[in-house]
């Protein structure tokens, strides 16, 4: 009976989570984004290469064999509302766009049209890789399930539910003009709770994790803006500020950006934090179950000292993630010459060392943060 009961308020609580995200991605996409140039229409498109009428290219060894020069070609407009258009295009290779095109390559293309003039432009931007995520995508799940079974199926749902909280309502709500922190913390919190509790119900186990997972969350990210502050580094100071305060200004728009560096690093320490919360949520459970008589204090002992063993390769882990995404940087600033110092106080460096060392903190405190809150839930409940 009782178990009926948790997998009802499992249930309920699943689809009042799914609800509230449904609400949540209608709110934030009912108004149609707002046009930059009211002439000016850019789409994306396919088109399918029907002949290479010439091309003019050689084969630069000083790097590393590039193409570079240009190829004129015929092509077929496969999407959008110029489907069907034959017309000629420009197509310029170099290092930075080896785009070689063939008869019957499919391209993917920005369409640029002025609505005072007729006609358009067309840019090569890339090969349409539709059929190689596609695949990969299809191994990903077949993978997944086929090794995780019902709970690699309840993963997928989860993850699938991450990615529409991100991208169809943190992105849209942030380009309205609210702010990056406060949206990112609930999407944090919605994932933590839904993700949980389609993998193991509304348990005690499942909500110690829950507990742990935001306390930690909410650590990095205090912990992130504290550094940020001090060092004098905020979304501000990343590449892409610049481009996207003008893109808000020409919308009318008064996009917050200086929460993005902190949010970002919400996001990406959300994963790690959650498996190490969840383990030490499990681990103190099982215990509890095999031995009643555990008092809290040695519950959280033992979870502290299970919890020991994963920080060693979860940090590793963690801080390898944020090493590899920014090894070009590394790289660039090595062959710069600059001296240690130099690269030390660089904005780029000391915003990557704030990323990879938040992230640690959270992992490495949802060990004793998880192990407490479990240990004193079980003795709570059988008082």
């Amino acid at each position: 009976m009782k178990k009926t009961s948790q997998k009802l308020i499992s249930v309920i609580a699943a689809v009042l989570m799914l609800t509230l995200l449904v609400l949540g991605v209608v709110l934030a996409n009912r108004a149609q984004p707002k046009q930059n140039n009211p002439y000016y229409i850019i789409s994306y498109v396919l088109v399918r290469v029907e002949e290479v009428m010439y091309e003019n290219y050689t084969v630069d060894e000083s790097t590393e064999n590039a193409l570079r020069g240009s190829q004129s070609l015929r092509v077929l407009v496969l999407t959008g509302r110029h489907k069907g258009d034959v017309t000629l295009i420009n197509n310029y290779l170099g290092p930075m766009h080896e785009k070689l095109a063939k008869k019957g390559t499919v391209l993917t293309v920005t369409l640029t049209e002025d609505i005072r003039e007729t006609g358009y432009q067309i840019s090569v931007v890339n090969y349409d890789y539709t059929w190689l995520l596609t695949g990969m995508l299809v191994l990903f799940i077949a993978a997944v399930l086929i090794v995780g079974r019902r709970k690699g199926l309840m993963s997928l749902i989860g993850l699938a539910v991450t990615l529409i909280a991100l991208v169809f309502f943190l992105v849209p709500m942030w380009l309205k003009g609210y702010p990056a922190i406060p949206l990112t913390l609930g999407v944090c919190v919605f994932v933590t709770v839904f993700c949980f509790i389609l993998l193991g119900g509304v348990t005690r186990k499942t909500v110690s994790a829950m507990l742990g997972t935001t306390l930690c969350v909410l650590v990095s990210g205090a912990f992130a803006a504290v550094c940020g502050r001090i060092a004098g580094v905020s979304g501000m100071t990343m590449e892409e500020a610049e481009w996207l305060l003008d893109e808000g200004r020409a919308a009318g728009i008064m996009l917050r950006v200086r929460g993005l560096f902190v949010s970002g690093i919400l996001i990406s320490s959300l994963g790690a934090v959650m498996d190490v919360s969840m383990s030490i949520a499990s681990s103190v459970t099982e215990l509890s179950e095999v031995n009643p008589g555990m008092s809290s204090r040695s519950l959280f002992r033992s979870g502290m000292n299970i919890g020991r063993d994963m920080i060693g390769t979860m940090t590793n882990t963690l801080i390898l993630a944020f090493a590899g995404t920014s090894l070009n940087l590394m790289i660039i600033m090595f062959a710069a010459g600059m001296q240690p110092y130099q690269l030390l106080n660089n904005n780029d460096t000391i915003m990557e060392v704030i990323r990879a060392i938040a992230g640690s903190i959270g992992l490495v405190l949802a060990v004793p943060l998880t192990a407490a809150v479990a240990s004193a839930r079980f003795k709570k409940t059988k008082a």
